[in-house]
């Protein structure tokens, strides 16, 4: 089995967006092959397949954040068990991901990173609210007021 990791694109990214799937779980994939759409406060990039093989499993919903060095997917063997609990990845909740090495094995699970304006922040931790719970319900890149609002 191989993972599929974010590279590290640029000395101050530290999380990316993923922002599209090319590629769906079952699907055959060739090693060079465009596998998923990434974007960052700065640029867009695409991720190209680490190996061929078949894409097992994603760990990274379209939309989620995640920090670079993530474990977003595994290419194995059809038929062989992803493990994503092995990778350190997360089961597809939007805004969470696996962490891990390039092309190496997986490393300590980090909690997710939700990006959220400083005022969210502290209402959300007054009121006991969860970040990335409320990232994965509504699909914002950016918690604010306005979107913690009905949650309040």
């Amino acid at each position: 089995m191989t993972n599929i990791v974010i590279p590290q694109l640029d000395a101050n990214v530290v999380d990316v967006t993923v922002t599209r799937w090319r590629k769906q779980v079952g699907e055959a994939v060739a090693a060079g092959e465009i596998v998923a759409d990434l974007t960052t406060d700065k640029a867009a990039y695409e991720l190209e397949s680490p190996a061929s093989g078949t894409l097992l499993a994603i760990a990274a919903a379209e939309k989620s954040i995640v920090l670079a060095g993530s474990t977003i997917g595994i290419i194995g063997e059809p038929g062989e068990e992803a493990g994503l609990a092995d990778t350190g990845a997360a089961e597809a909740p939007a805004a969470q991901g696996g962490t891990g090495e390039a092309g190496a094995t997986a490393s300590a699970p980090r909690a997710p990173r939700v990006r959220a304006t400083p005022r969210a922040r502290r209402l959300a931790q007054e009121k006991g609210l969860d970040l990335a719970v409320i990232q994965a319900e509504t699909g914002a890149e950016i918690i604010d007021e306005t979107v913690l609002a009905p949650y309040l």
